[in-house]
């Protein structure tokens, strides 16, 4: 009874998008550790599989302009369900993909069709009071976990009994399934969060006034944003660099997926406790250092050796650690800072920066490992992240200071 209780009063619109999530997340976790050999299986190099990933990401930040727009003049609901339905149907074109340009066009579609997210994310801050916002952003990201911490290894289950590029295509058949059921789940019970009367303001004012909003509230965390983007996507070639220099092989790509997701798993209701108990900077700088710390152990992981596997699981372990405690403060904070009537636009503005940033990183991590060194290009992102540590840490204290005090006055 305790347990029906307390799902009964977790909001509606939460319960809703964790039943997509249970079902569909798996499924899309399956393809994650091939997606890179898949596209250079296809014919890409590292430059193309830059290409690929850039042409997505942009396109998805463009998207959200419109799809912010949308969110905050006509509410969340109808974008939300129409967009699931876009989407779920990429997964056949890049499923049917003969080579990498085509699967490049068809991941430029996903991308554009994800204008929906301002409107997810509205409808997650709007149905989440502030002192619980920790816990439930946790339960949000622990219910898909549960189903997608072994689905890598079905994964390598396809992979391996009908070849990389078969089985790549037959888990995104899965998920173009499992995404029409989300569809029809969304369609049916999400509830509008944005109750508005008719607004006349043009496309570029309420743009404007979103960016006035921006500026007042979150212009630092939006500076954090793009460093990270810039220095991480350095190092995007994770996968690629392991299968094809340090040896390892399909099925170890799925158990360090499953490791990570697992130890994800783990650590949500600890990460949103600690969110909700300790503040957002606690918790977004221990998120942060013990990143740095699982790219160290990876940067110096020799190719092929005894050691090779134990270190990137020791790697992958306390990286997965600290993404939900960066990833929840930070999922957290941005609710926190931006006023509900504003979310839709200022969400779909805010990634636009980090997203370009994330290119233009992805660029120059393609070029030093094809040109230099594949070994270097996660070097060279270690070393940026290293020196900008001690003016990120400052970043966050100050970003997160209002937040965690007007949480200490509530306790």
């Amino acid at each position: 009874m305790k347990i029906a209780e307390k799902i009964r009063n977790i909001p509606k619109n939460i319960r809703v998008l964790l039943l997509g999530w249970f079902v569909w997340s798996p499924i899309q976790a399956m393809s994650g550790p091939y997606i890179q050999l898949y596209v250079s299986s296809l014919g890409a190099d590292p430059s193309g599989l830059s290409i690929v990933s850039s042409m997505s990401t942009i396109a998805n930040s463009l998207s959200r302009l419109i799809g912010g727009y949308i969110a905050d003049k006509m509410g969340r609901k109808k974008i939300l369900w129409i967009g699931t339905l876009i989407i779920s149907t990429t997964y056949v074109l890049m499923a049917l993909a003969p080579d990498w340009r085509i699967y490049a066009i068809a991941s430029t579609i996903q991308g554009l069709s994800l204008f929906y997210q301002p409107a997810l994310e509205g409808i997650q801050a709007d149905s989440v009071p502030l002192a619980i916002r920790g816990r439930i952003y946790a339960l949000l990201r622990i219910v898909p976990g549960i189903m997608s911490s072994f689905s890598p290894l079905g994964g390598a289950i396809i992979v391996n009994s009908y070849g990389l590029v078969t089985g790549v295509r037959i888990i995104y058949l899965l998920a173009f399934a499992a995404g029409l059921f989300v569809t029809f789940i969304r369609y049916f019970w999400i509830e509008e969060t944005l109750y508005i009367k008719k607004v006349d303001q043009s496309f570029l004012k309420m743009y404007w006034e979103a960016i006035q909003v921006l500026k007042k509230t979150a212009l630092g965390l939006v500076f954090v944003d793009i460093l990270l983007n810039l220095i991480g996507a350095i190092g995007f070639l994770g996968n690629y660099y392991m299968y094809y220099v340090l040896g390892v092989d399909e099925t170890s790509l799925a158990l360090l997926a499953t490791i990570s997701s697992i130890v994800n798993l783990m650590m949500m209701f600890p990460a949103g406790y600690i969110v909700d108990k300790f503040g957002r900077g606690v918790s977004i700088i221990t998120g942060f250092l013990l990143g740095t710390l699982g790219l160290l152990i990876f940067v110096v992981t020799p190719p092929k050796s005894v050691s090779t596997l134990p270190l990137l699981i020791a790697s992958t372990v306390i990286s997965s650690v600290g993404g939900p405690l960066y990833g929840i403060a930070y999922s957290s904070l941005r609710a926190d800072l931006v006023p509900q009537e504003h979310r839709g636009r200022v969400y779909a503005l805010w990634g636009i920066p980090p997203t370009f940033a994330w290119s233009i990183g992805a660029f120059i991590g393609s070029w030093i490992y094809s040109s230099m060194s594949p070994w270097l290009s996660f070097a060279t992102s270690l070393i940026l992240r290293l020196l900008l540590t001690p003016l990120l840490i400052i970043l966050f204290f100050y970003i997160t200071r209002s937040i965690d005090i007007e949480l200490k006055m509530k306790k």
